[in-house]
Parts: C-alpha cells; structure tokens; sequence
C-alpha cells in the first residue's frame, strides 16, 4: 500500500511540475502575441497573471507593468491614478533598489502626486549616478515649477555651454499624446528655455528659442506642438486687439 501511495505522490508532482511548464509556455505565447499586436492593455493582463503564478519573472515583469500604468494605462478624460504605477515600482525595487529605470518612473510619479521635493531628490540621485541630462533636465523642470527662474536660467546655460550637448540625448514622454521621444540634449534645453520666456511673456524670444530647436530635431513633437500653441494664442490676441 505504502509503496502505491508512493507511485501516485511521484506521479502526482510529475504532472503539476508539467501543467506549471504547459501555463508558463502558455503565459509567454499569449504575453508575446499581444506585445507583437502593440495591444498594451491585454499585455498588461496577462502579465500579470503570469506573474501571479511565476514570482521568478518579477525581475523583468514589474518594469514591464509599472511602464503600462504609468504611460499607455493614461485616459484623458478620467482622473489619473498614479498609485497602481507606482505599487509596480516598488515591488520592482524592493527585488532590485539599484533599478535606474524603476526609479525614473517613480520620479515622475512623485512629482504628479505633488510630492516635489522628493521627485526632485529622486532625479538629482539619478544625475550625480550616471550624467543623464534626461534627469538634469527633469530637475530643471521641477524648478521651472517651483518658480525659480534664476536656477533655471543657470542649468539651461550649463547645458548650452557643454560640449556634449549634440551628442547625449534627453528622454521625454507626453503621456496624453501617448509620444515617447529622444532628442539631443541641447534641443531639449531650449525648449525648456522656451517655456521660461513664455512665463515672461517674451513670445518672441519664446519661438525663436523653439525655431532652434527644431532645426536641431526637426521632428521634435513637443516643440512642434508649443510654437502651434504660441501661433494660436498670438493669433487670437490679434484678433482681440481688432
């Protein structure tokens, strides 16, 4: 008896270890097939079901899922919820803290929950690490928020001054437009550059700075898409003025 009760565990854990071989084949094809059709919804589905059943994944799949609430998971006519994003990023850090791209995530989403100073502290840790101008350029911003126009100026003419600037490249994602773009460091400064002028209500300087800009990186969308913005409101100032 003993020895047939023996015969069944072996059998028994042979067949669970298979059914756990035939759901993760299962889990990668479909995971795979969705990636392939860019359907980033049901990607996200069944990522994290796999993830439910294969913890061992989580070193890769949580990058995956913080990147699809942060980014593509974005409706523009509903309120944004940054906390499931954000829950991702921290299970993705607690397996790996050194995570760079984990902790750029949390860095913008800290800053949309309001949380300024340390969405500020998280990019300034991330520049002194690696000299990524994406992160020198998200501190600017942050300061660009809080006002301070004199310490925005200055690292705007640090970047234009650096020799580097055409070569290293400046990470920008506008979620709305659901657009990821790279563009070279010093276009990326002088459209920041433009949105400083613009609060001084230099329109002037502001689309010079833009022109500049695309002539760098012709196909830059968000200065393509600010001195539109620039042209429309001059237009209806004009229009004011009649």
């Amino acid at each position: 008896m003993k020895k047939y009760l023996l015969v069944f565990l072996v059998v028994g854990v042979l067949f669970a270890g298979c059914g756990n071989k035939q759901n993760e084949s299962s889990f990668k094809k479909s995971y795979e097939f969705s990636q392939k059709a860019l359907d980033h919804a049901t990607s996200a589905q069944i990522l994290t079901q796999w993830l439910a059943n294969d913890s061992t994944i989580g070193k890769w799949a949580y990058d995956s899922l913080a990147l699809y609430h942060y980014f593509y998971a974005v409706n523009p006519s509903a309120v944004r919820n940054p906390y499931t994003a954000m829950f991702f990023v921290d299970k993705g850090l607690s397996l790996n803290n050194n995570n760079e791209y984990l902790k750029e995530i949390k860095g913008k989403l800290l800053l949309e929950q309001g949380k300024d100073t340390l969405s500020y502290n998280m990019f300034f840790d991330l520049w002194k690490n690696t000299q990524n101008y994406t992160y020198y350029w998200d501190m600017a911003f942050i300061e660009t928020a809080r006002g301070k126009i004199a310490v925005v100026d200055s690292m705007i003419q640090q970047i234009m001054k650096a020799s580097d600037n055409m070569e290293k490249k400046v990470r920008l994602a506008h979620l709305e437009a659901q657009i990821q773009e790279e563009v070279p460091a010093k276009a990326a400064f002088l459209y920041l550059n433009s949105l400083l002028q613009n609060s001084r209500h230099d329109v002037l300087g502001a689309a010079q700075s833009l022109q500049e800009a695309l002539k760098i990186s012709p196909k830059f969308y968000a200065a393509q898409r600010t001195i539109v913005e620039l042209q429309r409101a001059e237009a209806q100032r004009n229009m004011q003025r009649r």
